[in-house]
């Protein structure tokens, strides 16, 4: 991979993050399907699961619910973008979320500001870069 190789990979896998962030926000879970993740996804969450979800559709089963009725602002900040071969890469990105639910019904909560870091893998697919693994180590929730 040339230089320039390098540099569009990443700048295309800031854009699936960046969709990412939308899809979640706009609770726009086709984005999600179509453009950001692979379908054999693993996502982790620490704070609020004990065992990773794997599977698109199962992570899409887990995240529904919970965000049903809610308002959400994501953030991702200074991505640090690895490209390992022309198919693979890994990065960790700092973020901050803020969610308001509207009732405590879906999470025993009505708000959640959290920072932390994404830390993930991507893969090179036919229809471009998608996140294979997604884990969000959070260090510090503040909540009501």
């Amino acid at each position: 991979m040339t230089d320039i190789e390098r540099l569009l990979a990443i700048e295309e896998i800031k854009r699936v993050k960046a969709k990412y962030f939308h899809g979640v926000d706009h609770q726009d879970w086709e984005e999600w399907r179509r453009d950001v993740f692979t379908s054999d996804v693993s996502m982790m969450m620490p704070d609020a699961m004990k065992e990773p979800v794997v599977g698109f559709n199962a992570i899409l089963a887990w995240v529904k619910p919970l965000m049903k009725g809610a308002i959400s602002i994501h953030h991702g900040h200074m991505p640090d973008i690895e490209i390992l071969s022309d198919t693979t890469a890994k990065g960790m990105w700092a973020m901050e979320d803020q969610i308001f639910w509207p009732d405590a019904s879906a999470t025993g909560r009505t708000y959640l500001h959290g920072w932390g870091h994404y830390h993930e893998t991507y893969e090179r697919t036919p229809a471009g870069w998608r996140i294979k693994t997604c884990r969000l180590s959070r260090l510090r929730i503040e909540t009501r």
